[in-house]
């Protein structure tokens, strides 16, 4: 877009040899004047610079100043003057003068110098102001999702607890399972817990698989003839789809009272005398079925049924509270991954970078055998270790050129940013220290801080690794990806300065291993 540039003087001969001189070096330029005339321009237009003398008749070029940055604080305002003075350049300071250009001219040249430095300080005053504005959006984002995550967390606490408050001490047996997640583990605790309760009994778990519309059998404890047992009935079938159906407790006393053909071949088999049915249920949804199976002439007693009814409720609530937790397990990693997608879509040459740089620094974690749970914070850390990047312009983001210094120490930002947008988010509290210090040296040359050696977290030092191997490989919008020899080479040239030495011997062997590999060479074996 072409500059636009206002010129202000009195003196109409020096007005129409700078205005020819800029417009010949490519500016729309106009002309005022005087700062009253000029101030009517600037009323209506968006000036990038305006070049102004001082001196001038009915308003000078220091009150024009002041109140053009009060109709457009980003222009630039350059004064014109033959009699500079402390006094004048302590007013001019006041008024947020960007620069002085004394009369007579001696160099043209000079002028547009000047000029071009305060469109390039313009640009970069509203580039910076955006980025302040797209970081308070992604601010005010995460705090209203943090809200709504909140409240939702409360409002299945609230329902969890009113449960909880209802059961009594005969049910107390069945609280030691409501911390299980894990469903096949949930149903074996509960059945262990029935049998060990009830004596001579055996017990199957049945869960409603909505997607073939049948009961699928997940745990069967206490039987002998487990072979036996089929392992998906209809959900509509005897008495237990009886009981799915109406969502009430059945109780046979007696087995002559069983009409489903399964069922009672099962009981006859297992020398079974009576057998109970209990639905699992939470709120409207059957989740499934609980057979108790008694021998030896059990009487089932109305404590019996209350009990496994209290137990039932418990497990559905559990059950419930298992499939949530998965659930949001998914949300939540999917949403990592969301982000992950977000930050490298940002630029396409690097489409994938976070990808990549987590298969390798999981690669790293688990030569180095690290636990599953360190494994999670080094996938989530290595997903989202560029995400400062998000409060970055494109422009920089994109630039093909060298960066300016002011550039690049935006581009070094990012990791303080990123430890600022994660450290918000409780559950990603202990990524944030991670992704913050992932630019450090090993020799303290790096940043944000110069941590030095094993001050830098571990996982950060495995991130530097993957992250440097997978930039130095691949193709950037300034270079094409280089040979894997030579990065390769740089990579040994660097350690012990960027990289740790001894989490580098396990890099080597890795790609000695060819268990790391170069993004494109992963692509090419693919379609071998």
């Amino acid at each position: 877009m072409v500059g636009k540039i206002l010129v202000v003087d009195d003196e109409p001969g020096i007005r129409d040899v700078v205005k020819t001189y800029i417009e010949y070096s490519g500016y729309s330029v106009n002309t005022a004047a005087d700062g009253v005339d000029a101030l009517q321009l600037v009323e209506k237009e968006n000036y990038d610079v305006v070049l102004s003398d001082i001196q001038m008749p009915r308003m000078d070029g220091l009150t024009l100043a002041e109140k053009i940055h009060k109709i457009q604080p980003d222009t630039i305002v350059i004064l014109m003057t033959g009699y500079a003075s402390v006094n004048t350049a302590v007013e001019a300071i006041k008024k947020d003068i960007f620069d002085y250009i004394m009369k007579p001219f001696q160099n043209m040249q000079a002028i547009l110098q000047t000029i071009e430095r305060g469109i390039e300080q313009r640009r970069f005053i509203q580039e910076r102001r955006a980025l302040i504005d797209d970081l308070k959006r992604a601010n005010d984002e995460l705090s209203h999702n943090r809200i709504l995550l909140t409240e939702k967390v409360d409002e299945i606490d609230t329902e969890l607890k009113h449960r909880i408050d209802r059961m009594t001490t005969l049910y107390e047996i069945s609280q030691s399972i409501s911390s299980i997640t894990n469903i096949d583990d949930l149903l074996q605790q509960i059945m262990d817990r029935i049998i060990s309760t009830m004596g001579k009994a055996g017990g199957i778990f049945w869960l409603v698989d909505f997607d073939t519309n049948r009961l699928r059998r997940v745990v069967t404890m206490g039987l002998n003839n487990t072979e036996n047992i089929p392992s998906l009935l209809h959900i509509s079938e005897g008495e237990i789809g009886a009981t799915i159906n109406t969502g009430r407790a059945s109780v046979f006393r007696k087995i002559d009272e069983l009409g489903d053909p399964v069922i009672k071949k099962i009981c006859i088999e297992e020398n079974i005398s009576s057998l109970i049915m209990i639905p699992l249920s939470y709120e409207d949804d059957i989740l499934g079925v609980i057979n108790v199976l008694f021998r030896d002439d059990y009487l089932i007693t109305g404590d019996d049924i209350s009990l496994l009814k209290a137990i039932a409720d418990q497990a559905s609530v559990s059950v419930k509270n298992a499939e949530l937790f998965s659930s949001q397990q998914k949300m939540f990693s999917d949403t990592i991954q969301a982000l992950a997608t977000a930050i490298d879509s940002r630029d396409h040459y690097t489409g994938g970078h976070s990808y990549m740089v987590t298969q390798y620094a999981l690669k790293m974690a688990e030569r180095m055998g690290f636990e599953e749970k360190d494994l999670e914070l080094m996938q989530i850390a290595g997903l989202l270790h560029d995400i400062g990047k998000i409060g970055i312009s494109d422009t920089i983001l994109n630039k093909p050129g060298k960066l300016t210094d002011e550039e690049m120490g935006v581009i070094k930002a990012h990791p303080i940013l990123g430890h600022t947008i994660i450290e918000s988010i409780d559950a990603l509290k202990p990524v944030s220290k991670i992704i913050y210090h992932h630019h450090e040296h090993y020799n303290g040359g790096g940043y944000p801080e110069g941590l030095k050696g094993e001050d830098i977290p571990l996982m950060s030092r495995i991130l530097t690794i993957a992250d440097v191997f997978h930039a130095l490989t691949s193709d950037r919008i300034y270079r094409k990806g280089m040979p894997l020899e030579k990065a390769l080479k740089i990579m040994r040239e660097e350690t012990g300065t960027t990289f740790d030495p001894n989490i580098m011997k396990i890099f080597f062997q890795l790609v000695e291993d060819e268990e790391i590999l170069p993004a494109e060479q992963i692509i090419e074996n693919a379609f071998k």
